[in-house]
C-alpha cells in the first residue's frame, strides 16, 4: 500500500517539474522571438525617412521624364502614337509614319483638321479615339505629335513649341516698340513684294495651301510653288479646269488627291485667287 502511494507522489512531482520546465522554455523562446533582429536606428525615425514611408502609393513620374504639357511631338509619338502609326504597324486604315503616300491626302486637309480629328477622335475607315486614348495629353501635345508624324511623312508644318515658348517670345517682342516697328516694316515689305491684288491670296496660300504646295514640299503628284515644270501641264488645261479641280477636289490618274478646297473653309473666290497666285508664281499669266 505504501509502495503504491509513493509511486503516485513521484508521478505527480515529475509532472509538476516537467510542466514548469516546458513553461519556462516557452517563455524563453517567446521572449527571444520578440526581440530577435530588432534594432533601433535613429536614421529610420528622421523626418525624411518618415515622409518616405507614408508617401502615397500612387505618386508616379512620367516614363519619359517630362512634365505633363511639356512633351515634344516625338516623345508623345514614341509613348502613345507608335502603337497604331509606327512604320511597321499592322493597324488598318491608320497612316504610318514615313509613308508619304498615306499621309498626303491627310496633310492636304490642313493642320487644323488633322489636330481636330486627333484631339476629338475620328470615325471613318478605322476609328481614332480621342487623343489616341491617352486623355492625360494636352491638346498642344497632341498637336505636336501630329506635326511630328506629318513632317516625317512629307509635311512641312511648324511644331508648337513646348511650354508655349514661341508665344512667350512673341509676347515679349511685341512689348518692345522697336520689335513692333520691325514686325510692321516686315509685313509692309511682304505685301509690297506681291501685287496688291495678290496680298490676300498669298496670305490664304500660307495658311491653307502651303502644306502641300510649298516650293520645298516632298508630297508626290502636287504642283509646287514657283516650279514651272510642275505647273506647265496644268496651266495648259486652262483656268476653268484648274478652278474646278481646286474647288470640287481632284484625284489624279497617276496618284495624288486634292480634297475640295484643300480641306479649308475658303470661299470659291478665295480659292480661285490662290490658284491664280500659284500659277502666276510659276510663270503663268492668269
Amino acid at each position: 500500500m505504501n509502495s503504491f502511494k509513493n509511486k503516485q507522489q513521484g508521478s505527480a512531482l515529475t509532472n509538476l517539474v516537467g510542466g514548469i520546465a516546458i513553461l519556462g522554455v516557452s517563455v524563453f523562446l517567446l521572449a527571444k522571438l520578440a526581440n530577435s533582429g530588432y534594432t533601433a536606428d535613429v536614421a529610420d525615425i528622421t523626418e525624411n525617412a518618415t515622409a518616405t514611408r507614408i508617401m502615397p502609393a500612387g505618386s508616379l513620374k512620367l516614363g519619359d521624364g517630362a512634365e505633363p504639357g511639356q512633351r515634344t511631338g516625338k516623345q508623345v509619338f514614341d509613348k502613345i502614337c507608335i502603337q497604331c502609326h509606327a512604320a511597321d504597324s499592322a493597324t488598318s486604315f491608320s497612316p504610318k509614319i514615313t509613308k508619304n503616300d498615306q499621309w498626303a491626302p491627310r496633310i492636304a486637309k490642313g493642320l487644323d483638321t488633322l489636330v481636330k480629328n486627333a484631339v476629338n477622335g475620328f470615325t471613318g475607315q478605322g476609328n481614332m479615339p480621342a487623343k489616341g486614348g491617352a486623355m492625360d495629353l494636352t491638346d498642344e501635345e497632341v498637336a505636336r505629335a501630329v506635326v511630328y508624324m506629318a513632317n516625317e511623312s512629307g509635311g512641312t508644318f511648324a511644331e508648337p513649341a513646348a511650354g508655349g515658348a514661341s508665344s512667350n517670345t512673341a509676347a515679349s517682342d511685341s512689348a518692345s516698340p522697336e520689335a513692333a516697328a520691325k514686325t510692321e516694316d516686315k509685313k509692309t515689305e511682304e505685301v509690297a513684294a506681291a501685287p496688291a491684288n495678290d496680298a490676300k491670296a498669298q496670305e490664304n496660300f500660307e495658311k491653307s495651301c502651303k502644306a502641300c504646295h510649298a516650293a520645298n514640299s516632298v508630297i508626290p503628284h502636287v504642283p509646287r510653288l514657283t516650279n514651272k515644270e510642275d505647273w506647265a501641264p496644268r496651266i495648259a488645261q486652262g483656268k476653268d479646269t484648274l478652278f474646278k479641280h481646286a474647288i470640287e477636289g481632284y484625284t489624279g490618274p497617276n496618284g495624288g488627291v486634292m480634297p475640295p478646297k484643300g480641306g479649308s473653309s475658303l470661299s470659291d473666290d478665295e480659292v480661285k485667287a490662290v490658284v491664280v497666285y500659284m500659277v502666276n508664281q510659276a510663270g503663268g499669266k492668269f
